[in-house]
């Protein structure tokens, strides 16, 4: 759920920030130029971040490790699937 919060936050944001970009730029003589560079850097960072974002929530890579060192992690953590009980 936490997820989706962020990612409308962060829409709405960037959504702003074009909107009000927009405005301001009608006080201006080169409005087109500046809408442009507005519209363009929102829409840049926000794709940017989405990347980033959408990445981190299912990872294609993941750790890779030796098998020595994955018997080691079962075998030594409690946490492991082969412990049924503490080391001493």
């Amino acid at each position: 759920m936490d997820k989706y919060i962020t990612l409308s936050f962060i829409t709405v944001f960037w959504l702003l920030f074009a909107l009000v970009g927009w405005l301001v730029a009608m006080r201006f003589k080169d409005r087109g130029v500046i809408r442009c560079c507005v519209v363009l850097t929102a829409a840049c960072c926000y794709l940017v971040w989405l990347i980033t974002f959408l990445m981190q929530m299912n990872p294609l890579v993941g750790p890779r490790a030796d098998q020595k060192v994955i018997y080691a992690i079962m075998t030594y953590w409690p946490n492991s699937f082969i412990h049924s009980e503490s080391d001493p």
